[in-house]
């Protein structure tokens, strides 16, 4: 079996989880308080999101929630390929 480069397996989980990340900002933003509501109860079938969403969310929170995404599936990446190349 072929090894996986640990950065840059890293560094495209980050940029897959940055652009999940930059689309669920999106998503917020087209749909609105009451779609985005629904959608989540539908998803997660028991659950009322009715007071749990949030909609004022500032622009530095939202370019942060990026960065932090981008460095947590990179992690989470680097982990997964290391894992493949030495236990298999």
């Amino acid at each position: 079996m072929n090894k996986i480069d640990v950065k840059r397996f890293g560094i495209a989980s980050g940029i897959v989880g940055a652009i999940v990340y930059t689309a669920c900002i999106l998503v917020v933003l087209i749909l609105g308080k009451d779609a985005l509501v629904k959608i989540a109860n539908i998803l997660f079938h028991g659950m009322d999101f009715t007071n749990i969403i949030r909609m004022d969310i500032p622009v530095f929170e939202s370019i942060l929630g990026i960065f932090i995404s981008f460095i947590f599936w990179g992690i989470i990446g680097g982990l997964i390929s290391f894992f493949y190349n030495n236990f298999k």
